[in-house]
């Protein structure tokens, strides 16, 4: 190592031990520190925690070692531009050999020689030391940073946590219910995870407290819903109304549909009339009774099974209503179809052609006597359809 390289090499050894200096006198002056240093901890937080303050004090002593290192080597080093051999080796010495005590270990019994001691020196040289004390500084900080990460992210999630399930039970009062009790063992955990937070936050996760975030959202919203009813009473039951007003309607539709297809279609595939229960409309006054007397869970209970029955209903009364519909809806259809062949059987001259009127007179009374057998209607519209075309001139389409 010549002189040159001796003076890059102090250089780079005051910008680590500044840094390292800089570094740990962060760590020591950071709140979370002062935090953990309380004597409050407990479990997996306390350990660690003990680990990384004797990982901690280690530091410091290593970087007293290299402050007095480095006195030394620019005491040997001096002002001068040149440097005797002895005086150039006594440096290389301190620079690149083992120079630094780290630590005593203890030599087990087995593994002394008869003049050897019970401990051994753990020597290395400075650059060594310096990737000791990054390693072991790496291992302090995330512990630090572990414990600092859990109060700073997951300490106002807890209070907000409080600050809703106070809302809860408040809710819960208002409307009668009382403080349920999955809100009661909310609590209890909510009271469990800030204790444990506060004392050993390392063993507190995200996804607790995510669980319990989440287990209070349902109680809030539960609870909302309860008191939307309370406010809503009315606008509510003016809808249900409305859609049984609406069930009604449409069924009485279907049953029409139902008794004109019979008269008007000969042996007709369709549904029977949709029978509505007369018990609909009680089962909303009793939704309002139970409502009168404050009983919001239930009648939120008995409104939503209403409701869902009553569109499940709907929904069929349709479906029966459009079947029923669909036989008469055909027969008009195929009137349609013959009225366009009679217009197009004019167009075309062939109106008083004996075969098409013959043909025309049996689809037409086919489809305006009553019974309408749709299946032989539709076969006599259809074949004075075709007759039509086949009598039409060369290139003419009948459409």
């Amino acid at each position: 190592m010549s002189l040159q390289e001796i003076d890059s090499t102090l250089r780079r050894l005051r910008d680590a031990a500044e840094a390292i200096a800089s570094n740990l006198l962060e760590i020591e002056l950071d709140p979370n520190r002062g935090l953990l240093d309380s004597g409050m901890l407990e479990g997996e937080s306390a350990t660690r925690w003990s680990e990384a303050s004797t990982t901690l004090a280690q530091l410091w002593q290593w970087h007293a070692q290299l402050d007095q290192l480095l006195d030394r080597a620019a005491e040997l080093r001096g002002a001068r531009a040149r440097l005797p051999e002895k005086r150039l080796e006594e440096l290389r010495e301190l620079l690149q050999g083992a120079s630094i005590e780290l630590a005593n270990e203890y030599v087990p019994l087995e593994q002394r020689n008869l003049l050897a001691g019970a401990q051994a020196a753990l020597r290395c040289t400075p650059d060594e030391m310096l990737e000791h004390s990054s390693a072991a500084f790496d291992k302090a900080k995330t512990v630090l940073a572990a414990a600092a990460g859990a109060w700073d992210q997951l300490l106002p999630r807890l209070h907000a946590a409080s600050a809703r399930l106070q809302e809860s039970a408040e809710l819960g009062r208002a409307l009668g219910e009382g403080v349920p009790p999955g809100l009661d063992r909310a609590r209890e955990r909510l009271s469990a995870l800030t204790e444990r937070l506060s004392k050993d936050p390392l063993s507190v996760s995200a996804q607790e407290v995510l669980e319990l975030e989440q287990a209070l959202e349902s109680f809030q919203v539960d609870l909302e819903s309860l008191d939307r009813l309370r406010r809503e009473i009315d606008t509510q039951l003016a809808d249900a109304r409305k859609l049984l007003e609406e069930l009604r309607r449409v069924a009485g539709e279907g049953a029409d549909a139902h008794e004109q297809a019979l008269v008007k279609i000969a042996a007709p595939a369709i549904p029977d009339p949709l029978s509505l229960d007369s018990a609909l409309a009680g089962q909303l006054q009793d939704v309002e009774k139970i409502a009168r007397h404050g009983a919001w869970r239930q009648a939120r209970t008995v409104l939503e099974q209403w409701t869902s029955r009553a569109a499940s209903l709907l929904e069929q009364a349709r479906r029966i209503a459009g079947e029923n519909r669909a036989p008469i809806q055909a027969r008009n259809e195929l009137r349609g179809l013959l009225d366009a062949c009679q217009a197009k059987a004019t167009r075309l001259g062939l109106i008083e052609d004996p075969q098409c009127s013959s043909m025309f007179e049996q689809a037409h009374d086919s489809l305006y006597t009553a019974p309408t057998d749709l299946g032989e209607a539709t076969e006599l519209v259809h074949c004075y359809r075709r007759a039509l075309s086949q009598s039409a001139p060369q290139g003419e389409v009948l459409r």
